[in-house]
């Protein structure tokens, strides 16, 4: 079995003896993006914000309003299934009978006082489907969107997403939006789109589709694998990663789950991490509560990893996850890694 190392590859040694110390259950997974491993990010949406005056600015949503094609408003805009829909002149629109629309996204600057807030222009230049290597629940082929951001300083067009582990740059549209501290909400005003090089794609891609229905609730799942995606283990919105860490990821979602899948062999060097829900890592294992800077997290998440009067939240297995959580049902393995500075996170 191959590891894929990402953008910036494997950091450090792995500490192997730690593996098997912990009595480490076996662990991974199928994968789209390569058999037993995914790559995790620390980018939620992925939009970057072009030009000078963008800067500091985060994306709130796409506006269904305000939208419009050829010169013509479109009406009725909405996220449905993964794809985006409209209307103009009565009839509806999708697919690439889009291409060439332009939205307005909200975005803001919450780093200054009084916050600021500005609307910003995109299009939409190509739309192509999915591919079905993207699609493990096998639930149909959705659409990916090539879009771009208006920069007014330059009066040019530029690409709004970064290249992805394929090299290319498209997102997947969302019906729902995420905060600064990570929250899924549904706005009704408002939708995502989450670049496949961000996280609210990956989780997408690897099988989370929120709208799925006779597999648990796969929006609770994408939302907690947004989580375990960026190691936003306090669940603030702060990732503990970096870009392109190798992981496992399995769940526990019912029949005809899970969605991914534990195999017989971890891969080498990888160890139980923890499990998850919305609010972040439900608990922790004792090897990565070995790192120096897991410790920093009692001071900056105590009442979600370190149980009041009781100590830390340790977990090496599924069954000890849930003796915490019963509802946890996400998962995740990863290597610990030391380098010449000391140990680091994943």
């Amino acid at each position: 079995m191959g590891i894929s190392t990402g953008v910036y590859g494997i950091y450090g040694v792995a500490l192997s003896a730690i593996v098997f110390a912990c009595g480490v259950e076996p662990t991974t997974t199928a994968s789209v993006e390569q058999p037993g491993i995914n790559m995790q990010g620390i980018n939620m949406q992925g939009i970057n914000m072009q030009g000078i005056d963008m800067q500091g600015m985060a994306m709130q949503g796409f506006s269904v309003d305000g939208a419009s094609l050829a010169g013509a408003p479109l009406g009725n805009v909405r996220i449905e299934r993964g794809e985006l829909w409209a209307e103009q002149g009565g009839a509806p629109l999708r697919g690439a009978a889009l291409v060439g629309a332009h939205l307005f996204a909200q975005v803001r600057n919450l780093h200054v006082s009084p916050p600021t807030s500005a609307r910003v222009e995109y299009r939409i230049t190509a739309i192509t489907p999915e591919v079905a290597q993207y699609d493990p629940t096998r639930s149909g082929n959705t659409y990916l969107y090539a879009l771009e951001q208006w920069v007014a300083e330059t009066g040019l067009w530029q690409a709004a997403c970064a290249a992805d582990a394929d090299g290319k740059s498209l997102a997947i549209p969302v019906a729902a939006i995420f905060d600064e501290r990570g929250d899924r909400k549904l706005a009704p005003s408002l939708f995502t789109f989450g670049c496949t090089s961000g996280v609210i794609a990956k989780c997408y891609r690897w099988g989370y589709r929120p709208w799925l229905t006779g597999e648990g609730d796969l929006a609770s799942i994408h939302w907690a694998c947004t989580r375990l995606a960026r190691a936003d283990y306090c669940g603030d919105g702060t990732p503990h990663t970096r870009n392109g860490t190798s992981i496992d990821v399995w769940d526990r979602l019912p029949a005809p789950g899970p969605i991914q899948r534990r195999v017989l062999l971890p891969a080498l060097g990888m160890v139980f991490e923890a499990g998850w829900n919305t609010g972040g890592a439900v608990c922790m294992s004792r090897a990565r509560w070995l790192q120096d800077d897991a410790y920093l997290l009692t001071d900056a998440c105590p009442d979600r990893l370190v149980a009041p009067g009781l100590g830390m939240r340790l977990c090496d297995t599924v069954a000890e996850v849930l003796g915490h959580d019963a509802n946890a049902q996400i998962f995740d393995a990863s290597y610990i890694n030391l380098d010449l500075g000391g140990l680091l996170g994943r």
